[in-house]
């Protein structure tokens, strides 16, 4: 039998137990981590740019960047306090840093990797099991974690119409072993929970074998500061009239801050002084980014 996946909820979850379970098995849900009214505003956010947009929405597949289509997503769901907590613990890193007489410690914390919407229509055939971690080429079992990803259920997600598959423990497996049908589960959320999971567990997506129902997941994957993200945030996330208008905070968490201590800099600044000053020199103030 396959072990079970850990729920919890949202509106009393202890961030610290969380993170043990995540870490033990590679994935938990929170259930009611949003809620249905946001996820309504989500989806008209969505439908309203795909009707905008001159390339024709896919009906039945993985639509990217995300948080360029929904505000809502971008700066509630993408920013879940329990989530950023999670990402935190897991993604954030510390080097010390040497220069002639001085050590400082400087600290790199999460962006983001890549935002999406996938929709299993009546139909849609299963995706396989895969670990999201590929993109960086991680040898398993991980010595650190390089993603943390978040999925929320925008309808309620059943066995029948796309439930999420998931291999429990397999964030500890050898790249060797293979994940066999007898050890995955089918996780059914209801809509606004959400399953978090680690970048080395497996993960895929059933098949909906039903005749009238479609089901939606809106997810997102967050890496650590000095990786390269898999989906390039600032041209998938424009900045005139997109990024410009989020908190601060989604700013940075989108990769508009320096990875301490210089990564992504420019003219050795922070991205988002560099953006505000616009060449303009003297309304720069020299920052010491280590």
């Amino acid at each position: 039998m396959p072990a079970t996946v850990q729920r919890f909820s949202a509106a009393s979850a202890d961030p610290h137990i969380l993170h043990q379970h995540l870490l033990a098995s590679g994935v938990v849900i929170i259930e009611g981590a949003a809620t249905r009214s946001t996820i309504d505003d989500i989806l008209a956010e969505i439908a309203e740019n795909q009707s905008q947009s001159q390339s024709q929405p896919q009906p039945e597949a993985q639509t990217f960047a995300l948080a360029a289509k929904s505000p809502t997503f971008a700066t509630q769901l993408l920013m879940n306090p329990l989530y950023m907590d999670l990402a935190k613990r897991i993604l954030t890193d510390t080097a010390i840093i040497y220069y002639e007489q001085d050590r400082t410690v400087s600290i790199s914390e999460p962006q983001v990797s890549a935002t999406e919407i996938l929709t299993a229509v009546p139909g849609a055939q299963a995706w396989g099991l895969r670990r999201r971690d590929e993109c960086h080429h991680i040898t398993h079992p991980a010595k650190r974690e390089s993603d943390v990803g978040i999925m929320y259920a925008a309808t309620d997600v059943t066995a029948a119409n796309g439930a999420v598959r998931v291999v429990v423990g397999s964030n500890w497996w050898v790249d060797e072993r293979d994940p066999a049908a007898d050890e995955e589960v089918r996780v059914e959320m209801r809509k606004g929970d959400a399953l978090v999971w680690l970048g080395s567990t497996y993960y895929g997506r059933a098949a909906n074998s039903t005749a009238d129902e479609t089901s939606i997941l809106l997810g997102a994957i967050a890496i650590p500061g000095y990786l390269r993200q898999e989906e390039n945030q600032y041209l998938a996330v424009p900045w005139e009239g997109v990024a410009e208008t989020y908190p601060t905070a989604v700013q940075q968490f989108l990769g508009y801050s320096v990875s301490r201590p210089y990564g992504g800099a420019v003219e050795h600044m922070e991205p988002l002084d560099y953006l505000k000053v616009k060449g303009d020199w003297s309304k720069y103030v020299p920052v010491d980014l280590i």
